[in-house]
C-alpha cells in the first residue's frame, strides 16, 4: 500500500530537484527524506531516484509514480472532504494564512463574519509570506492559503493546488510629497536615478521592483530594506527614497507621501486563495473560502470607487 505521505515528498523532490531542497519545503531533514524514500523503494519495488553527490534525479519508474502521485493525494483530499460534509454544521478546527497586507485588508474582515455565521469554527490564523506559506499548505500544515504575485513575474501554479482568484489590485509609485514627479502619473524609467525602499530577503514585493526596474532600463538603488509597508512608507515621506505600494496598503493619508498612477505598462498584484486540490468541498474549508472572497470583493468595491 503507497504511503501519502511518502508521494508527498517524492513530488517536493520532483519539484525542487534534490533531497535537501524538499526538506526544507516539507520542515523535514534530509535524513528524513532519504528514509521515506527508501521506504517508499521499498514499497514499489523499484527504484525512483538516481543519487549523486550534489544532485537526485528521477527515475523513470520515479517520473510515472509522480504522475499518478497528484491525483492520489488529490483524491485522498476529496475522499477527506467528503466525509466531513456529512458532519451537521461547520464545526472544528481550521488554519488559514495570509500576506500582511491582505491580512488585514481581507483576513481579519472574513474572520469576523465567519464567527458570526459560523461560531462553532475555530480559525488558527497567520501571516506568512507566500514562500512560506505555500510549503506548508501542501504538507497539510495549512488549510486555506491567502497569496499573491505581481504582473511582473511568472503565474503561479501547482497540479496539487487549486487557485482561486479574487483581486487584482494596482501599484502605485510612492513618492515624497515634494517630489517634482508628485502630482502626475509617473514612468518606472524616471526614477532610475532615485534611492528605493523594497522588502527584504525574498519577498515577491522585493522581486516586483527589481524586475520591474530591470523591464524599465535600470538597476534599482537599494537603500532601505522592509517588509512592513508602514516602515516602507514612512521612510519614503521623510524623503529617503521612492517605491512601490499595493493599493490595499493601509498608508493613504500619510502626511508627506504621494502615491502616483505608473504610466506606460502599469504593474498590478493578483490576490488569490490557494487550498490543496480537493479539499473545496470541505465545510471548514468551503466556509473560509466563501468568507475570503466576501471580503475580497467588498475590497474591489472601494478601490472601483
Amino acid at each position: 500500500m503507497l504511503n501519502p505521505t511518502h508521494l508527498k515528498t517524492l513530488r517536493e523532490i520532483a519539484s525542487r530537484g534534490s533531497i535537501a531542497a524538499a526538506a526544507d519545503a516539507l520542515w523535514l531533514t534530509p535524513s528524513a527524506v532519504s528514509q521515506q524514500m527508501s521506504s517508499l523503494e521499498r514499497e514499489v519495488g523499484q527504484r525512483l531516484l538516481e543519487r549523486t553527490p550534489r544532485s537526485v534525479r528521477l527515475t523513470q519508474a520515479g517520473v510515472r509514480l509522480v504522475s499518478h502521485a497528484e491525483r492520489i493525494l488529490a483524491d485522498c483530499e476529496a475522499a477527506v472532504s467528503d466525509l466531513e460534509a456529512l458532519a451537521e454544521g461547520v464545526v472544528g478546527d481550521v488554519r488559514v494564512s495570509a500576506f500582511p497586507s491582505a491580512a488585514q485588508a481581507i483576513l481579519v474582515p472574513a474572520l469576523a463574519a465567519l464567527r458570526v455565521q459560523h461560531p462553532d469554527l475555530a480559525v488558527l490564523a497567520n501571516d506568512l509570506e507566500p514562500h512560506e506559506a505555500m510549503p506548508a499548505l501542501k504538507v497539510g500544515d495549512l488549510d486555506v492559503v491567502l497569496s499573491h504575485e505581481y504582473t511582473t513575474m511568472p503565474s503561479y501554479s501547482d497540479p496539487g493546488l487549486e487557485r482561486i482568484d479574487v483581486l487584482v489590485e494596482p501599484m502605485y509609485a510612492a513618492l515624497p510629497a515634494n517630489h517634482p514627479l508628485a502630482g502626475a502619473p509617473v514612468l518606472l524609467s524616471d526614477l532610475s536615478h532615485e534611492h528605493w525602499i523594497v522588502g527584504r530577503d525574498a519577498t515577491f514585493c522585493r522581486d516586483c521592483v527589481i524586475r520591474a526596474a530591470n523591464a524599465a532600463g535600470f538597476e534599482p538603488h537599494i537603500e532601505f530594506e522592509t517588509n512592513d509597508f508602514r516602515v516602507l512608507a514612512s521612510a519614503v515621506a521623510a524623503g529617503l527614497g521612492v517605491a512601490l505600494l499595493p493599493a490595499i496598503a493601509d498608508i493613504h493619508g500619510l502626511p508627506g507621501l504621494a502615491l502616483q498612477p505608473l504610466a506606460g505598462s502599469p504593474i498590478k498584484r493578483r490576490i488569490f486563495i490557494a487550498i490543496r486540490k480537493g479539499s473545496r468541498t470541505a465545510p471548514l474549508v468551503s466556509a473560509v473560502v466563501d468568507a475570503l472572497e466576501e471580503a475580497a470583493t467588498e475590497v474591489a468595491t472601494r478601490l472601483a470607487q
